[in-house]
């Protein structure tokens, strides 16, 4: 007689550690302040949370930036924990991913998308919400562009990203997976790249990258945040020097996802 296969048990306590691990891979880096917002948490508990994995190794505490919060990336026993218990815990592992690297130079940004991320997470829990990083693996599993462009400078073409991108449901948010049924009339569904904006970009490079997305035809829209009144003005200003650019492209304050992150400039 056949047997039955035997399920080991998986406790609730270690899923929603490997459910946190796996959004921390797939990001590259979290915050307290992120993890919070994503799981309805108050800041405090968010980070007794991500310090308990860091005591436990699955994650490691980078204090990087003085009055900023601090950086968490999942060490080689946490990505092993949150690949291990995926299945169990009905979460995605976020495979193929390089391990990340927190440096000074980038990590204000990386707080701010982190916070962005978790925020449009939290409010659209029916789309998939992906980072820069899980999209490059994405279009080089596809070999072809899902959210990126091509933008032209000093007579070349390279390749840029968005900081975030947030699939529909029922569109390819993932390659391997072909996309629900739709009526053969009905244009698919487009993805909309996300940009957090920090710093003022050079005119040149901006006028570049924007008149890029403005020309984008596999992409919805493009959705930028700016920390600062001087440079959500740039984007504004550059964007009324191009054509058809206010069609693709909306320009917010990065407020009005992030309402509170020690070390940025958010408007009230």
């Amino acid at each position: 007689m056949p047997t039955a296969t035997a399920t080991a048990y998986v406790s609730p306590e270690t899923i929603q550690q490997g459910r946190t691990i796996a959004w921390t891979t797939a990001l590259g880096a979290i915050t307290a302040e992120a993890l919070a917002e994503r799981d309805r948490l108050s800041i405090d508990v968010a980070r007794e949370q991500l310090d308990e994995l860091a005591g436990l190794e699955l994650l490691e505490r980078h204090s990087v930036l003085v009055d900023h919060p601090d950086l968490y990336t999942a060490t080689i026993a946490g990505r092993r924990l949150a690949r291990k218990h995926a299945h169990a815990g009905s979460y995605t592992y976020p495979e193929g991913l390089r391990t990340a690297r927190v440096t000074i130079k980038d990590a204000r940004h990386t707080i701010a998308c982190a916070s962005v991320a978790a925020a449009f997470e939290r409010r659209y829990p029916g789309h998939r919400v992906i980072g820069e990083r899980e999209l490059h693996r994405d279009e080089r599993k596809a070999r072809r562009r899902l959210a990126s462009v091509d933008i032209r400078r000093h007579g070349e073409n390279r390749s840029h990203f968005p900081d975030i991108v947030i699939w529909p449901p029922g569109t390819l948010a993932d390659p391997d997976t072909p996309p629900s049924p739709t009526s053969a009339s009905a244009p698919p569904a487009l993805p909309v790249a996300v940009e957090v904006e920090l710093t003022m970009k050079s005119k040149q490079e901006l006028t570049a990258i924007l008149r890029a997305w403005a020309n984008c035809r596999h992409i919805e829209a493009a959705l930028y945040f700016a920390e600062t009144v001087k440079v959500e003005e740039r984007l504004l200003d550059t964007i009324e020097e191009l054509i058809k650019a206010d069609d693709m492209i909306v320009v917010n304050p990065l407020s009005e996802m992030v309402r509170s992150l020690p070390g940025f400039e958010l408007s009230e």
